[in-house]
């Protein structure tokens, strides 16, 4: 073989180094270097320079072939080569991570109103309060191919953070080492995001909320998952947050849906999982996982719609898990108010109830109405909201799982 032609090879060799281990599909078996701080720096970092070279050898091969080529008897080595080289280039433009899931760092909004002149108003959305308050929404439809928005306005930044696999969303308070972020998306660790922060040069696994190291722990924000109707209802100050449907989202989803992945009734998954499946709740049931003081246990939705108001104590705080009987609105609470801990029965309709000590009656979001609390609110705990059962009992083997009406009565004895 010519020089030209093992120019040509290494330089497919150095190219398939550089853009196929941030691939999807690729990333079926490189995802744990991938969800490595190491890996990561090198796939979304590092591997940039292994493609220039890549090219620059490329470049070198075909112009010392081309006399050959011009003559009509280039080796087919070569051009087989440069064909490899360019097949490469094209399927990592569709199908590289870092342009598939580039973080939204300048989010627009728009009104409840104009989004439910747009959207279906059974279009689900990710909603969070953030630090002081303020409620924000996101289309997890549009949230699914970008995986994160950052929320940069006013003194409570944060980042909203969606993983499709897990059907996850957690928000992240844009504070202390994670106040100026600086985010790739990776890979997925055993079907849950996993994103480089290149700032702290960390990797952080959603569900664990912190760096894989532990050097790096996030300050969650209450975040929920729900219907744009239902959250206008409850939330009308809220905005709305909106960007065109790019071709990528429509390849994307088409792709996963072909998979069969986003289907909560298929079995399907995409990466193995770390333990053997917990059959104790369907597979794909939505759960919310709430975890305190290290304490984890499992609420599953079907516990919340046979009992709208759930008592319960969980790493030393006594929680309320509120749902609206009439929505999919469900949202856990600390429930001490003063430093008393109240106990709570169901109100005139499924959006308020009123605690047992004083009478005063509280809305589905928190806010006390009426009564000796009225201008008080009950505190969010940041947890995850009708996650699949499957990802999270597989971060948590072994979870407890609520058991029902006897079990809350013996919490609140």
């Amino acid at each position: 073989m010519t020089a030209s032609t093992w120019m040509a090879l290494g330089a497919v060799i150095l190219c398939a180094a550089a853009v196929l281990p941030g691939t999807l599909g690729i990333l079926m078996y490189t995802n744990k270097i991938a969800a490595s701080a190491p890996g990561a720096r090198y796939i979304y970092g590092k591997s940039l320079w292994v493609g220039l070279i890549g090219a620059a050898l490329m470049a070198t091969a075909i112009f010392k072939a081309y006399p050959g080529f011009a003559a009509g008897h280039m080796p087919w080595i070569t051009l087989g080569a440069i064909v490899i080289f360019c097949g490469i280039l094209v399927f990592g433009f569709f199908m590289h991570t870092k342009l598939m899931f580039k973080p939204i760092r300048n989010p627009n909004y728009i009104s409840l109103d104009e989004a439910t002149a747009k959207f279906d108003e059974n279009e689900e959305v990710v909603g969070v309060i953030d630090r002081s308050g303020k409620p924000w929404a996101y289309i997890a439809r549009l949230a699914r191919r970008p995986h994160i928005v950052y929320q940069p306005e006013g003194d409570d930044p944060f980042i909203m953070t969606h993983c499709i696999l897990a059907h996850s969303s957690m928000s992240y308070a844009m504070a202390d080492k994670f106040r100026q972020p600086d985010i790739t998306i990776t890979a997925a660790l055993a079907n849950n995001m996993v994103f480089y922060e290149k700032s702290n040069q960390c990797s952080v696994v959603q569900i664990q909320n912190q760096s894989r190291e532990g050097t790096l722990p996030l300050k969650t924000i209450p975040t929920v998952a729900c219907s744009l109707k239902t959250w206008k209802e409850l939330y009308p100050e809220s905005k709305v947050w909106m960007r065109p449907i790019a071709w990528r989202d429509v390849f994307y989803l088409k792709l996963l849906a072909r998979a069969d992945v986003i289907d909560p009734s298929s079995p399907v998954l995409v990466y193995p999982l770390q333990h053997d499946q917990d059959n104790r709740q369907p597979m794909k049931s939505q759960v919310n996982g709430v975890e305190i003081g290290g304490q984890t246990r499992t609420y599953p939705i079907t516990a919340s719609q046979a009992s709208p108001l759930i008592h319960d104590e969980l790493g030393g705080t006594q929680i309320l898990i509120a749902a609206d009987g009439e929505t999919d609105y469900v949202q856990v609470y600390d429930r001490s108010v003063d430093g008393s801990v109240l106990t709570f029965a169901a109100g005139g309709n499924g959006r308020e109830f009123t605690d047992t000590q004083t009478g005063s009656t509280w809305s589905i979001t928190g806010q006390c109405v009426s009564g000796t609390h009225q201008g008080k609110s009950l505190a969010p705990v940041p947890h995850y909201n009708k996650i699949f059962w499957y990802v999270w009992s597989d971060f948590h083997p072994g979870v407890d799982v609520y058991s029902g009406a006897a079990a809350d009565q013996k919490q609140v004895a």
